[in-house]
């Protein structure tokens, strides 16, 4: 019986201590796995600014690179391997790779360059934010014998010309000092590197091409042989006494290795979940997409990985805080694993971005449908305290056969699909096709035309449509309208070229462009006042009034001469800096029209809060002013409302003279459009300005 007993004991000593010497290795393989991604992450929250570079005083960038984000060095790298920067420990450490770290870093930045260069090959539209492989993490031994880990990115779009990118390359030292802090934090004993390969415990650390780059050991807790040498005395001594103490000694033992066995299981569901959602997270994601690829089912099946993004996410933080952001993204997690069967698995990527796995996908009509559902699930409010919120989502799914293509691309091509969602208005869903790799490489072919357009000054030109006096039909002005002379598409009017503008940076840009060519037609060819039309993201810039009086200023162009043209959803973003923007170009001189007033949700508040000086009438009330009367009284109260508020009127699109005869009778002060003129080159605006005196007359001028 005490042989047994022994026996039975000491089993259960090896299986606990077991145990735990497994879940210290699997803590400290997971701190070490975190140390390293982190090294990438960081790299991703760098902001590093051209001036910065090469300001050899400049400590502050030096201390952003390595010790603020807990890096040892860190390298700017140029084309052609010329070293922009070094820092070492928060200095500047001039213009040199140290040399125990130039053996280990030229070829696999040389690796890098050639997968950056191979991928602009393939498709140039792939290079964009963080798309996947741009980014090379290893592990390394240094050939002064330290151990590291390196991380290398770019830090600048990748341009057209293979191997000119700018390199940011972050160095951060295995050191006793960081196993010591890991070891301290996950409470392991005595956590440090061995030279002795036969030692044990033992993690080894290898670099890509397998090669050992460092052996740690730790010297194990084993509770419960310490547990045991405690208990040993009082156990011998009841032994002899008491039978039924042996029996309760191993009910404890039971329990402390159920106790022992949740801790682990806990620990490991914490490593693979998103603490503030509960889903997978990548770890797991990456994982469960490897296991969805291996699937066998009995009909032939594919992969459905689905891409998801909250709408407006950023906006609904900014307004409402991030406690109620956090809510959000609980709910839509929840929603999301609800609409989901047990074998499909929901993944928080990271901020507002989800990622769903749908295995057995059987047709598209099926992954469609799921989709849809998806869609569907945020569309009940989610209650916030005493407000309802009501939120969508926007969805990119790639239907695959797993055996066809990597985790990578099937998750590339949702990232496509959810960009097309997006572009398409949101709040839907798409399913990847080839054809949106094709739409994305020509935008990304118009986006390169576009910025060569604006460098070279070539293919770019105004038309100027007049404006009428109402009453006395002479020109009081005329509307600036850009144009574009594509090499490949021919002339292309603004809808084709301005939200790709938009997207991708360049409508400041473009908006100076057409700024300055338009002041300087003016004051050239006497034109009372030019109207030039901005967009609702040029006035997030806040050096945009500004800009707008140094234009005047260099072209000489009297303020009183400018008029501004705005959307509604300029005014809709309701932030005090449009308000200060308006406000200060008013103070000017400039005077400010909202364009189609009556096609968006523009109230008389927010007339009264930014103080207009002139309301344009959309065409589409004009050109029906004749056809429904209810037209005719809207129109009558437009009018009447701007009259009241000190405003002028300009009816945008008559055509006819019962409309020009309509509108003037209304009251409008201005008129526009193919009944006086189409939009003109500068050339035949010059001439209509010059030979007729201003008079409307039916229009026999070039038109652009």
């Amino acid at each position: 019986m005490a042989a047994v007993a022994m026996v039975a004991g000491w089993w259960a000593v090896q299986s606990i201590d077991g145990r735990w010497l497994n879940e210290e290795r699997t803590a400290i393989e997971t701190g070490i796995f975190q140390i390293r991604t982190q090294l990438a992450t960081d790299q991703n929250t760098a902001i590093i600014v051209d001036g910065d570079i090469g300001f050899d005083g400049n400590g502050y960038i030096d201390r952003r690179l390595t010790t603020v984000a807990g890096h040892n060095r860190a390298y700017i790298i140029g084309p052609r391997g010329r070293i922009l920067r070094a820092s070492v420990d928060g200095h500047f450490a001039g213009r040199t790779l140290l040399m125990s770290d130039a053996f280990v870093l030229k070829p696999i930045i040389d690796e890098l360059r050639l997968k950056l260069a191979r991928m602009q090959f393939d498709d140039p539209s792939l290079m964009r934010g963080n798309a996947t492989g741009l980014t090379a993490l290893e592990t390394v031994g240094f050939s002064n014998g330290d151990q590291g880990f390196i991380s290398i990115r770019p830090i600048d779009r990748p341009s057209s010309e293979p191997g000119s990118s700018l390199l940011l390359v972050s160095i951060k030292l295995i050191d006793q000092a960081v196993i010591k802090k890991l070891g301290t934090d996950l409470k392991v004993a005595n956590l440090h590197r061995t030279t002795d390969p036969t030692s044990s415990p033992l993690i080894v650390l290898r670099d890509s091409s397998g090669k050992t780059v460092a052996n740690l050991t730790w010297t194990p807790s084993r509770p419960a042989q310490a547990l045991l040498r405690e208990t040993a005395p009082a156990l011998i001594t009841l032994a002899a006494f008491c039978a039924g103490m042996f029996i309760a000694i191993l009910l404890w033992l039971y329990k402390t290795t159920l106790v022992l066995e949740a801790s682990r299981a806990q620990a490991t569901y914490l490593s693979l979940h998103d603490t503030l959602t509960g889903t997978a997270n990548r770890a797991l994601f990456e994982r469960r997409l490897r296991e969805a690829k291996e699937y066998q089912f009995l009909a032939e099946t594919k992969v459905l990985l689905i891409s998801v993004d909250v709408d407006h996410f950023k906006s609904i933080n900014d307004t409402l805080g991030h406690a109620a952001g956090d809510i959000i993204l609980k709910e839509v997690s929840r929603r999301l694993t609800l609409e989901m069967p047990e074998d499909a698995t929901v993944a928080r990527l990271g901020g507002d971005e989800f990622a769903v796995i749908h295995p057995g996908i059987i047709s598209e009509g099926q992954a469609r449908w799921i989709c849809q559902r998806l869609v569907q699930c945020t569309k009940s409010p989610i209650v916030l305290g005493n407000e309802r919120i009501t939120i969508t989502l926007s969805i990119g799914a790639a239907l695959e056969k797993a055996e066809e293509m990597s985790g990578e691309e099937m998750l590339r091509r949702a990232d496509v699909a959810l960009y097309v969602t997006k572009q398409d208005g949101r709040d839907g869903f798409s399913l990847y096709n080839e054809e949106m790799d094709r739409t994305r490489r020509e935008r990304r072919a118009l986006e390169v035309e576009l910025r060569n357009a604006l460098i070279t000054n070539e293919g770019l030109h105004l038309a100027y449509q007049p404006v009428y006096d109402a009453k006395s039909k002479t020109i009081a002005g005329a509307e600036a309208l850009v144009r574009w002379d594509n090499p490949r598409h021919g002339r292309l009017t603004p809808d084709a070229f301005i939200a790709l503008a938009e997207e991708t940076g360049i409508i400041d840009q473009l908006g100076e462009w057409v700024l300055r060519h338009a002041c300087r037609f003016a004051l050239e060819a006497g034109l009372p006042q030019v109207a030039v039309n901005f967009s609702p993201i040029q006035f997030r810039n806040p050096k945009l009034p500004a800009t707008i009086l140094a234009v005047l200023a260099e072209e000489g162009l009297p303020p009183e001469r400018l008029e501004v043209e705005i959307t509604e959803g300029t005014l809709l973003q309701n932030s005090e800096e449009v308000q200060a923007a308006l406000g200060e170009l008013r103070s000017a001189g400039i005077s400010v029209a909202l364009d189609d007033f009556g096609t968006g949700y523009a109230s008389i508040s927010y007339l009264r809060s930014y103080a207009v000086d002139k309301l344009k009438i959309d065409k589409s009330y004009v050109q029906r002013i004749d056809a429904e009367p209810a037209i005719g009284h809207i129109v009558r109260l437009i009018v009447g409302t701007a009259s009241a508020l000190g405003m002028k009127v300009t009816a945008e699109g008559v055509e006819d003279t019962l409309q020009s005869d309509a509108m003037t009778e209304m009251g409008c002060t201005y008129l526009q459009g193919y009944l006086y003129s189409r939009p003109l080159t500068p050339e035949a605006m010059t001439d209509l300005l010059t030979t007729e005196g201003g008079k409307s007359q039916r229009p026999t001028h070039l038109i652009a």
